[in-house]
């Protein structure tokens, strides 16, 4: 019988190394395959941590999923070709749950539900107006749909990662090894304070 090594603690299921060795060889088996570093360095090690990272976050979104009684979905092998998420999106929610929206079909549904709430009032949109009319010239009832479906989808980012940040904090247990790439507790962490 074959030892398995686990890398994280998601809830009730547990993410094992042999798992995140067969995404990262996915990765490495595609067509990003030369930008990614050479095994063995550091920062091998942290794309190890960052994919991770994502695994466990996927987690986290599949285990909302099953509790709002969403279809599950199996993630798209990596990397996904929705076209969905743009540029700025992403940089405004972040490279994990980016990266999450990207790969996990049913993420975006998760999103929806927990982003239900969120609106935008009168008064953003007219000070969006006013401080961008460069952008939007004319009559602002003219503008208006356009500068609040920006905002909405802005402020639906924020509170999506910050929901998804809060749970993955709550659910989550990461092993030795398998720390966020940033953790300053293993010595190849690239971002210190």
């Amino acid at each position: 019988m074959t030892h398995t090594h686990v890398a994280a603690v998601v809830g009730d299921r547990t993410l094992t190394e042999a798992e995140v060795e067969a995404r990262v060889a996915t990765l490495r088996s595609g067509p990003l395959a030369p930008r990614l570093p050479r095994p063995g360095t550091a920062d091998a090690r942290n794309l190890r941590r960052w994919v991770v990272q994502v695994m466990t976050y996927e987690a986290v979104v599949e285990e909302e999923a099953a509790q709002l009684n969403l279809p599950r979905r199996r993630p798209c092998q990596p990397p996904c070709t929705k076209g969905e998420l743009h540029l700025v999106d992403a940089l405004r929610m972040g490279g994990v749950t980016a990266a999450v929206l990207t790969t996990l079909p049913v993420a975006s549904a998760v999103r929806a539900r927990v982003t239900a709430d969120v609106a935008v009032p009168e008064s953003a949109v007219r000070d969006y107006y006013a401080r961008n009319r460069d952008l939007h010239p004319g009559p602002y009832e003219a503008a208006r749909p356009a500068i609040e479906d920006e905002l909405h989808q802005a402020a639906a980012d924020r509170h999506f990662t910050l929901w998804l940040e809060r749970r993955h904090a709550e659910s989550v247990t990461l092993m030795p090894g398998f720390e966020h790439p940033a953790d300053p507790r293993h010595a190849d962490a690239t971002h210190r304070h």
